[in-house]
């Protein structure tokens, strides 16, 4: 958490804008796929790509900016300059978006939807997909900012305050400290969290420390009642799914997969 007023507005200010260049994106998405038509995800990556990869540059700017005015609002010594994410290789954008949309259209029409509703899950699919990829370039911005700044240690992770269970699961470990060998941001396909720079005496998120104590309870129940015992890798996991959706003060944010929802 900012140590300054200035800083923790300057976080939700960011966080916001992200929201709106994700609202913005899936909403020129939808657009875009009433022109092509249903079920042509080969014109669709195509056409896609080239909003993808200017989107991601408009998320990057946004977080270059947060960075360097977060800095400055938390007083930090010295100076650091915010380090750009790279655009995403455009052959990779196509070949994911047609992947997932593809991949997503297929399961529902074997499901029994009909071609039309296939289709459209194939879209929240796909869109899912790019907003991962467009959001990526301020997540990473920040990430490859905090690194080369000397003065921080990591970064933290900014939910909505009622994320799902593997973004509570990740905030609830605390900062991602850049010591940490190989540490990254992990965000799933319509992801809509951020990173707040962590410097020497900031504060954890106070909802990250809500979720470790959700977490740790989350664990205790599943060790007493033989849960984790079964030998899958998402044991933990699931039992924090099980937590959070019986405490109504965690319940995590639904509708997200809705290309047409913020």
């Amino acid at each position: 958490m900012a140590l300054t007023v200035e800083g923790a507005a300057l976080t939700r200010a960011h966080r916001q804008a992200q929201l709106t260049l994700r609202a913005d994106v899936l909403r020129d998405l939808v657009q875009l796929w009433s022109l092509i038509g249903p079920g042509d995800f080969e014109r669709f990556a195509v056409a896609a790509e080239i909003l993808i990869r200017q989107r991601h540059g408009d998320s990057a700017g946004l977080a270059a900016a947060y960075f360097e005015w977060f800095r400055t609002a938390e007083g930090v010594a010295g100076s650091a300059a915010a380090r750009l994410a790279e655009a995403p290789d455009g052959p990779a954008v196509r070949a994911v978006l047609r992947a997932t949309g593809l991949a997503g259209m297929r399961s529902a029409a074997a499901a029994g939807q009909s071609a039309q509703a296939a289709a459209r899950t194939g879209l929240v699919r796909a869109s899912g997909s790019a907003v991962w990829m467009v959001l990526g370039g301020g997540r990473r911005t920040v990430t490859d900012s905090v690194r080369a700044d000397r003065q921080a240690a990591g970064w933290q992770r900014v939910t909505s305050g009622s994320p799902c269970a593997f973004c509570a699961m990740i905030a609830s470990r605390g900062p991602a400290f850049t010591s940490q060998r190989g540490a990254r941001f992990q965000a799933h396909d319509h992801c809509a969290c951020t990173a707040e720079p962590f410097y020497e005496g900031s504060r954890p998120v106070p909802g990250n420390e809500r979720l470790r104590r959700a977490w740790d309870a989350a664990q205790r129940q599943a060790r007493d009642s033989g849960e984790l015992s079964r030998g899958t890798s998402n044991d933990a996991l699931n039992a924090f799914r099980r937590y959070l959706a019986g405490d109504q003060t965690l319940r995590p944010d639904t509708g997200r997969t809705d290309p047409t929802r913020e």
